[in-house]
């Protein structure tokens, strides 16, 4: 069983990609558009006259990839090995394999971010979330997160 571009990739609907621009704004306060988001949690953003970056929402990591969108585009169809680190494509086929499948408006999240030593890109570590909580919810922990030395112990609570 092979996985194919939409099983690993898709777009952000309007709605989101502005609300994921506000919550991740602590990071990336300049303005952003989506071009591409990972269903293992990443977001390829567009930045004026920045290139593409590479928002990893697991790890609250920001990290150019390319000067501009169309050397990104380039750098999907010709580069294999990139596709593989950034979509995942291995760990995808597996947790498809495990009755974990994404309907439209879902993706996969984390038990446990990778951020934390704990976490892992692993199917025992990963579940079915909607869109908008990878990808809006989790960017508040990350800016939490952010105001902490590496290494600190934390202790995460959910709700009110």
């Amino acid at each position: 069983m092979s996985v194919t571009w939409p099983e690993i990739a898709f777009q952000l609907e309007p709605d989101v990609a502005q609300a994921a621009a506000k919550a991740w704004s602590w990071l990336l306060p300049e303005p952003w558009n989506p071009v591409v988001c990972s269903m293992v949690g990443g977001v390829f953003i567009e930045r004026p006259n920045n290139g593409v970056h590479w928002l990893d929402t697991g790890t609250g990591l920001v990290e150019q990839v390319a000067h501009n969108r169309a050397e990104f585009e380039e750098m999907i169809r010709l580069r294999p090995d990139l596709v593989d680190e950034w979509f995942l494509p291995p760990l995808v086929k597996r947790l498809r394999a495990a009755d974990k499948k994404p309907k439209a408006g879902e993706c996969y999240g984390f038990t446990i971010l990778p951020v934390f030593a704990e976490g892992k890109f692993d199917i025992d570590n990963m579940f079915v979330i909607p869109v908008s909580e990878q990808f809006i919810g989790i960017a508040d922990i990350h800016r939490q997160l952010s105001k902490l030395p590496d290494g600190s112990m934390v202790q995460l609570k959910v709700g009110d």
